[in-house]
């Protein structure tokens, strides 16, 4: 591995950077999203249960037990349901808008990876074939010396294989990790129209 890396030339370095940030924000992302992961079904009807009830106080005490995007939608709702329909709403969207950073926090470091690394291969690709022209200008002709010219070829063909198994798994990953974030979302959206029809309709549950 180290003598494919030392072959690949210069243009392996930021590679190499780039694989590691890739590898690191992903991991980060999976585990931030499997640690918040909740039955928001589950949740949803337990709260209903305790405001119908009139236990906002277990409400507010079992949604900080849970985690998660929808856990607190609802319990910035229960937080604000003493106040008129329009600020509760308001309320609503600024705190969903931070959960949804929270979630994409890293996604665009991982789209600016699945840009530059292609790229970045594309750049040692041109610099290998480079290097073999010189080769072959300064000792006219493969026969005088192919191993020089070997060199930059190799310097080619591995920084461009290099950016695109860089590239190819990353980009996957984004998509995989952006369909969850959307799915967290719309169900995040689902529950606060719930919650606030639950506190409109059916009164101040304090």
């Amino acid at each position: 591995m180290l003598d494919i890396i030392i072959k690949g030339g210069p243009v392996m370095i930021p590679l190499l950077l780039a694989s590691v940030i890739a590898v690191a924000v992903s991991l980060e992302r999976i585990w931030y999203l499997a640690k918040t992961r909740a039955d928001s079904e589950e949740l949803m009807e337990d709260v209903k249960l305790c405001l119908q009830e009139g236990k906002v106080l277990e409400a507010m005490q079992l949604l900080r037990k849970s985690k998660g995007p929808v856990a607190a939608i609802l319990s910035a709702g229960i937080a604000y349901s003493d106040r008129p329909k329009e600020e509760l709403r308001e309320h609503l969207e600024e705190v969903g808008q931070d959960e949804i950073f929270k979630m994409e926090r890293g996604l665009g470091l991982l789209a600016t990876i699945v840009t530059i690394a292609p790229m970045l291969g594309l750049l040692g690709t041109v610099t290998g074939i480079i290097s073999s022209f010189r080769v072959l200008g300064n000792f006219q002709g493969v026969e005088s010396n192919p191993a020089a010219l070997a060199v930059g070829i190799a310097e080619a063909l591995i920084t461009t294989a290099a950016g695109l198994i860089i590239a190819i798994p990353t980009m996957a990953i984004h998509h995989w990790l952006s369909s969850q974030i959307e799915r967290r979302v719309r169900e995040m959206s689902r529950r606060a129209l719930e919650l606030t029809d639950l506190i409109t309709n059916g009164g101040n549950p304090r």
